[in-house]
Parts: C-alpha cells; structure tokens; sequence
C-alpha cells in the first residue's frame, strides 16, 4: 500500500486546483455572454491586442514580415499591437501578391489565420525546475520559483459585436518548498472605432523598437490598472500632412499600487509615432508619474509632471522619462536588414537656459535584425544593445530624487523600463531557426553588467538559453526552455559568484471560433 500526500502538499494542491476552476469559470461565463450580444454591422471588428510575452512565435512573425518591407505604414514601435492593425498589414499584404519567399507566404498566411477575428480560450500548464528564485526578463512579474514547480494559466479573447472586444490572462504557480501565488494579467475591456477606442482595465506598454526590453515602458512589471486612449489602425495622414504618411498615438493613465513610498501614485504614458514611407517609422515617447497620497491630482497634477517642474524634488509634481526612437528597414533581397536607435532622458533640465525644459541624463538602446539570414526567410538574427551607466553619476535611472525612492519607475517591485534596471549595460544576441511558420527554434546568447549593484564591484552577469516554440496542431502549442546564467560579484561583492541552470517545459490547449 502506498502512503498518503504531507497534509500541507494536499492542502497546496487543493488551493492551486480552486484557482485554476476560479479562473476557467470566469472565462467560461464572458464567452457564454459573448454569444448573445448582438452582431452590429460595420466595416471593421474592433479587435483585442497581442501579447509579445504571452504570444511570442506570433510576435515573432510580426517583427520579420515588417523587417521584410511588407508592412508599410504598420506602427511596430508601439505594442502590444492590436490585432486589427496586424490584420490590416497582412490582407494588403496578401492581397499585392509582396511576398518574395515561399516561406514568406506561409508565414503571412499563419499570421492572417491567427489574428482573423474568433472567439478563442486557451489553457496553459508548464513544469519548471530552476536553482534559485527569479523573475525573468519581461515576463509581466510572473516568477520562477526556485526548485521544482508547478504553473497554470488562463485566456481569453472575445470580439462579440464590432465595436467591443474584451481579453483576460491569469496565471498561478506552486513550488515545492511552499512558493505560490497568482497573477492577474492583461483583463481589459475596449470599445471604439478604427481611429479612436478606448480600452479600461489591466493594461501594458512597450514603447519602442527593442524586443529584448525598452527604455520607457516593457511587460517587465505586471500590467497596472488604468484607462487608455489609442487608435487600432494607423491614421493615413491627409493632404498637406502626407508626406507623415501614417500616424499611431498612444495615451493612458495607470494608477500604482499603495505599497510604495507615495502610494497610489499616477503614471501616465504617452507615444506618437509616424511612418513616412516603407523603410522608416519615427517615434516619441513619455512617461510621467504624479500624484498619489498627500500630493496633488487632477489635470493641474499631470500638467505639472508635463512641464517638469521641481523634478528632482521627491516633494515635486512629479518624475518623468522621454525620449525618442527612429528605425530604419532596408529590405534587400540578398541579404534584409533593419537598424533601430532608441535614446531618452530620465529627468529634465533647461535646454541651454531657455525656459524650455528637456531630457538630461541620457540612456541608447540600438539592435540590428537580418530577418532573412542570408536571403533565407527561415532564419533570422537579432544583435541589441542597451545603456544607462552615465559615467560619475551613480543609479540615475528608474529613481527618483535623493532618496531614489519619491517616484521610483517601478510597479510591484520590478522596473517598468528595461530588465537590465540602473546603472547598468546590456548585450544580447538571438537567433531563430523556423521549421514551420508556427515552429522554431531558438538560441541566445547574453550578457549584462551593473555598475551599482549595491555593494563596491560591478556585478557581470553572462547566459545562454535555447528555447522550442511551437504549434504540434491547431489546437496544441509546446513549449521548451533550457536557460544557463552565471553571475560574477554577486550583489557587488568581491569574489561572490552564482549560478543558475532552468528547466521549462510548457503546453498550452487553444481552442477558437470565428466571428460570424
């Protein structure tokens, strides 16, 4: 006769199954509500959003038929993208007959069949084995728990008539020396036009041309509670305005969490970007956080954030990161490739004493894509390269006056920013192999070091990670991930170093149907 479960691993598991049932029943009753809404005739389906961390290969794909030239006037610098905008992108696409690369084509053709509106719930499980404790790089906060563990998952997309659409993803993990917890993710409701809609909810940023982090806003931190203004599809701009050729804005204001040094504080982000042409896309950027407990609200609060007056001053309106980003694609037959530049001040000064208030304290983020490694679309190659180390100025970045504390760019612990956090420089360099337009593999090679890491020495830290993502069928999506990370002067201390090697492997059941 075998034995019976430790009582505290039955009690784990009982708490871990409730979550789960919780969260399938909340899907399943939108979805029962989605199919009685009724159907409003229009030219155009008001789509939810794609998620880079929660739809990788999808995201993936994106990225390399853009870097490829056949997305003229698609905004690739603001994410996550709406659907209906990567929808639009691939039926032109599809429609000119662009494609150069019969793998290009099935790749157009999985990501037309992907976005197409439908109702769709997935479920995910994975198993991970990890020697110590981590949050990975833009994971939306979700950790890795140390030791073996156990992680589920739930979404849903719906688009019940063609001017509403809401999402929603959870997920819950438990480890075996009594690690657990949930997290709420992307759940948002939105309702609008092709040109103006407004989403309400729990939402996430990623301002700018990186995709290994970005220096404003990423899904390194949990996705915050806030409203958001934008348009799904790019503006065409009209008349004496078109040599912009297409306009994309970005407008929300999030509100913090109360465990922090001025809780409940405001953060609002703003983008506008441009694409003048085929091989170029412009962008600016700004985040701004004010108000919260015992400080001033309203509109006066953010236009004083706005301006950036006393914003040194943690007693101050506010704190605020801006910046801009150019990219440029060159889609040459032999050999594509796409340059991509990002720089952004983390407080304001005067600019050369005038009364105008600009960026200081400046931080890069630059990265080549060859999206088709030597002429071959199945294979692509992606080198990035971030900094905020500025010589003889300490952790300038994501803090915030003397204490770096008043309105520290961060939600629930982890930097809203880059991954690499302050005072600090990042290498990265990846690679992917497609067996499938649904199917890779992936390789990657990093490296990272910080300046301030609390302690006298510079923490180096180098990894190395191979990853396969793909679709076994339709419904069926497997995930593996085998990452090696070794860290140098641990938390700034001489001769300290660590280590780490995880294990992951996920599966994720998808089932969908299409919008009538």
């Amino acid at each position: 006769m075998g034995g019976s479960l430790p009582r505290n691993v039955c009690r784990r598991m009982m708490m871990f199954s409730r979550t789960i049932r919780s969260a399938r029943r909340f899907a399943t009753l939108l979805l029962l509500a989605s199919a009685i809404l009724p159907s409003v005739p229009a030219r155009v389906v008001l789509a939810a959003e794609l998620s880079p961390s929660a739809e990788p290969e999808v995201s993936l794909a994106v990225d390399k038929l853009n870097a490829r030239g056949y997305f003229p006037g698609f905004a690739a610098g603001t994410r996550p993208y709406p659907l209906q905008s990567i929808r639009k992108a691939v039926d032109n696409a599809i429609s000119a007959g662009q494609a150069q690369d019969p793998f290009d084509e099935e790749l157009l053709r999985w990501v037309s069949w992907y976005v197409a509106p439908k109702t769709a719930l997935q479920a995910d499980g994975a198993l991970s084995l990890a020697e110590r404790r981590e949050i990975p790089a833009n994971s939306e906060g979700v950790p890795v728990p140390k030791g073996v563990s156990l992680s589920a998952g739930v979404g849903f997309r719906v688009e019940p008539v063609t001017w509403f659409s809401a999402q929603g993803r959870g997920a819950a993990f438990l480890a075996d020396e009594g690690d657990r917890g949930t997290r709420r993710l992307d759940a948002s409701v939105e309702a609008g036009g092709r040109y103006f809609s407004v989403q309400a909810g729990k939402i996430s940023s990623w301002y700018g041309p990186g995709r290994n982090g970005a220096l404003i806003l990423s899904e390194n931190a949990q996705p915050c509670p806030g409203v958001r203004l934008r348009n799904p599809e790019p503006i065409p701009m009209p008349w004496i305005l078109s040599f912009l050729g297409t306009l994309r804005y970005d407008l929300f204001v999030a509100r913090m969490e109360a465990d922090r040094p001025i809780p409940h504080s405001l953060l609002s982000g703003l983008r506008l970007s441009i694409r003048p042409g085929r091989y170029l896309e412009l962008g600016a950027s700004r985040a701004m956080h004010f108000g919260g407990a015992g400080k001033p609200g309203g509109a006066s609060a953010w236009w004083g954030a706005f301006k950036g007056t006393h914003e040194n001053d943690p007693g101050g309106n506010g704190n605020q990161i801006a910046g801009f980003d150019a990219e440029v694609t060159l889609p040459f037959e032999a050999q594509p490739v796409q340059f991509y530049l990002e720089a952004a001040g983390e407080d304001e000064a005067k600019i050369i004493g005038t009364p105008i208030p600009g960026p200081t304290k400046w931080a890069y983020l630059g990265g080549v894509f060859l999206p088709a490694l030597l002429g071959s679309s199945r294979v692509d190659l992606r080198f990035e390269w971030a900094q905020n180390h500025l010589n003889g100025n300490g952790p300038s970045w994501y803090v915030h006056g003397g204490s770096g504390e008043g309105y520290a760019h961060r939600y629930r612990g982890q930097v809203l920013g880059h991954s690499m956090g302050t005072d600090a420089r990042q290498f990265d360099l990846t690679g992917h192999w497609f067996f499938l337009p649904s199917t890779y593999l992936e390789l990657a090679l990093g490296s990272m070091r910080r300046y301030s890491p609390g302690g006298p020495q510079a923490e180096s830290t180098t990894r190395a990670g191979a990853a396969f993502v793909g679709w076994l069928t339709e419904n069926l999506r497997a995930e593996g991930r085998l990452g090696s990370e070794r860290v140098r002067n641990t938390g700034g201390i001489d001769g300290s170093r660590e280590t780490d090697l995880s294990l992951q492997a996920l599966l994720s059941w998808r089932v969908a149907g299409s919008v009538q």
